[in-house]
């Protein structure tokens, strides 16, 4: 299990980064979306673990 968050600029971008989770990667668990003043901050609880490079293929920011 592995838990982090990203920061987006746009929903365009957390739908970016749940395409790649969810459908490209088949990695499951839950994300949850909170909207910040001019952000949006995804928070994801994987089942499975991601590799560096993968987390690195994700767009936005992790915090």
């Amino acid at each position: 299990m592995q838990k982090f968050s990203l920061i987006v600029d746009s929903e365009s971008k957390a739908q970016e980064a749940i395409d790649l989770i969810w459908e490209q990667w088949g990695v499951r668990g839950e994300i949850e979306l909170v909207p910040l003043d001019d952000q949006l901050r995804l928070h994801i609880i994987a089942e499975q673990d991601l590799s560096a490079q993968q987390l690195d293929k994700l767009p936005g920011k992790r915090s």
